[in-house]
């Protein structure tokens, strides 16, 4: 009797510590998620948008390939996928908005899903959204399929997200994405 008690215990308290390890790894597998306001500008550094709706943070994205957990490394070392739920209007008029990523030589899937009316051909969510307001029940999801031949790379993509107006095609917010291998060999600008 004392024995199963003290390996029931010994089994609890392993599950306890693996699960705890196991969800650090996992945090540093997932996908990358992060906010869009329009307009906002040319996002160079990390900044809170306060105008209409609520305060939005955004920020410049730098993936480093290098920090990603184990898991990834292992069961996805060539696929890097970003996200956003959240658009939100900062403006003080309606914007139907066009979204765009700057291209490069890897290949790049987009899988979007919302309750608001979107033209895949164009990219275009076809229905204003509203000052102050969001795109409801967004998913946005960016998948980016890395080349072998590129995973030696310390710079892999370096471009971004742009976002129009697109009834005018003026510029609302431009959130640069890079992704590196060895961040900490990144300063100021130069890789290595």
């Amino acid at each position: 009797m004392r024995y199963k008690v003290i390996i029931g215990f010994m089994v609890a308290f392993l599950l306890t510590i693996y699960s705890g390890a196991y969800s650090a790894e996992i945090r540093k597998s997932e996908i990358v998620h992060f906010w869009v306001a329009v307009p906002a500008g040319n996002i160079t550094h990390e900044k809170i948008i306060r105008d209409a709706g609520p305060p939005i943070r955004v920020t410049p994205l730098i993936i480093d390939l290098d920090g990603r957990g184990f898991l990834k490394k292992l069961l996805q070392p060539n696929i890097e996928a970003i996200s956003t739920h959240w658009i939100y209007n900062v403006g003080k008029r309606p914007i139907n908005i066009r979204l765009e990523l700057i291209e490069s030589d890897i290949p790049i899937v987009w899988e979007v899903k919302a309750n608001w009316p979107y033209n895949s051909s164009t990219r275009t969510f076809t229905a204003p959204i509203p000052p102050g307001g969001r795109i409801d029940l967004l998913s946005i999801d960016w998948y980016f399929i890395i080349p072998e031949y590129y995973m030696d790379e310390k710079i892999i993509y370096d471009g971004g997200l742009l976002i129009y107006d697109a009834n005018s095609n003026e510029l609302l917010t431009f959130i640069p994405i890079m992704i590196i291998r060895s961040y900490h060999s990144y300063i100021g600008g130069e890789c290595c």
